[in-house]
């Protein structure tokens, strides 16, 4: 067997822009934003409709939102800060930052936001300034860079900009986009392929690709909408950024590098779900439709492809179970449980899935890569360990990885 034929992730860097807010403190803020909206959209002025529009929005956020008990903190970048609060009246003042490219709103009056051109232009920005404290000025050149995001396109991209700057002549850039939540899968996959067909097809063999996750939801936040499915998705997703790199098990071996070898994968589109998750660009942020049918779709078809993605290398789950450690996405509050008991999983088995969803929220494709890097710091997971990633997106898509821990 050659060097490439089992990859190995490894190097796993996320990437903090800023100090990320508690989410009591963002659920207080959103709810103000909303009330904001629902006045200026029905003309209403006076600081009696103020106080009441903010009640009314603040008892939909206890009922629907995403709680602090279940998040702690999330990373927001396109996010106001709270200055001050007159409790006289109920009003925030809010800290808008300076600079144009961190600000969604043209001023305190302005609800609808920056069009998605000006958002993009942000994005841009943002992501540059990401990417220069992801890779330095020593950094060295992968043979490949992936870009997996589901919340800004530009072309040139961000990441080809870097490269180009870099004078990375020998590095392809390859952009695997909108997959939403499960974008870091097909990203690996990818990488796999890359590393291995360049041992056959009389190119230069490769050693390493870069993957790099930048996703930047708080830019698609609209508080012109106080429907429940846009108080869930304002309170559930945050922003990530995060890079790693899939290498072959020679190159892991010889720079001293700890990593998940790559054993499986396995994709399927669940029948009849296509309407019950949607990411659709609109004239000012990219729209989420969340059916509440998500878990019961994923309840039902989760068992029997986690069954059928261990068979692939001749794991029995049923027999191996106890040994396995799990990955899942939490896609929301309940879904690691959901999957946890429909598996009959123990809590360890799944304990960083649901500490990285507390300490970060939902960060679409970079959740994943950072569930795994605290598999692979956790030192309560032995060498050896089987790891099974699942992760779920638009489509309805399920997909999964095998992984050993190194």
């Amino acid at each position: 067997m050659n060097s490439a034929a089992n990859p190995v992730l490894v190097d796993f860097k996320p990437a903090q822009l800023v100090k990320p807010v508690g989410q009591r403190i963002a659920l207080e803020i959103s709810a103000y934003g909303l009330a904001r909206g629902y006045c200026k959209s029905r003309n209403l002025e006076s600081k009696e409709d103020i106080r009441e529009a903010l009640r009314v929005m603040r008892d939909k956020f206890a009922r629907y939102a995403v709680s602090p008990d279940q998040i702690n903190r999330r990373q927001l970048v396109l996010f106001p800060r709270i200055r001050d609060v007159r409790f006289s009246d109920g009003e925030l003042v809010l800290a808008e930052p300076k600079e144009k490219h961190l600000r969604l709103y043209a001023d305190a009056k302005d609800t609808k936001g920056y069009d998605l051109k000006e958002r993009h232009a942000s994005y841009g920005k943002i992501v540059g300034d990401c990417l220069a404290e992801l890779y330095d000025e020593n950094a060295k050149a992968p043979d490949d860079l992936i870009h997996v995001t589901c919340s800004g396109y530009l072309a040139p991209s961000p990441v080809e900009r870097m490269v180009a700057r870099k004078e990375w002549f020998d590095t392809t850039v390859t952009h695997s986009y909108h997959m939403g939540c499960y974008g870091a899968f097909p990203a690996i996959k990818m990488a796999h392929g890359f590393l291995s067909s360049s041992l056959c097809s009389g190119m230069p063999p490769r050693e390493r690709v870069d993957i790099v996750h930048t996703e930047l939801l708080s830019g698609h936040h609209n508080i012109e909408n106080s429907d429940v499915e846009n108080i869930i998705t304002m309170s559930l997703f945050a922003d990530g950024f995060i890079k790693y790199s899939v290498c072959s098990d020679d190159h892991a071996r010889r720079h001293g590098l700890p990593g998940l070898r790559i054993l499986a994968f396995n994709e399927h589109l669940l029948p009849n779900s296509a309407d019950d998750m949607t990411w659709v660009p609109a004239a000012h942020q990219f729209q989420m439709t969340l059916s509440v049918m998500v878990p019961v779709v994923i309840k039902q078809h989760v068992r029997a492809f986690v069954v059928a993605l261990l068979r692939r290398i001749g794991i029995d789950f049923e027999r191996d179970r106890a040994a396995l450690t799990f990955a899942i996405h939490p896609g929301g509050p309940k879904i690691v449980e959901h999957i946890q008991g429909e598996l009959g999983l123990r809590d360890d088995q799944v304990a960083i899935s649901k500490k990285v969803f507390r300490e970060n929220g939902n960060m679409s494709s970079a959740t994943i890569p950072h569930i795994l890097k605290g598999i692979l710091e956790e030192k309560a997971i032995a060498r050896g360990t089987r790891v099974v990633a699942i992760g779920f997106g638009p489509g309805l898509t399920v997909t999964g990885l095998v992984l050993e821990k190194l």
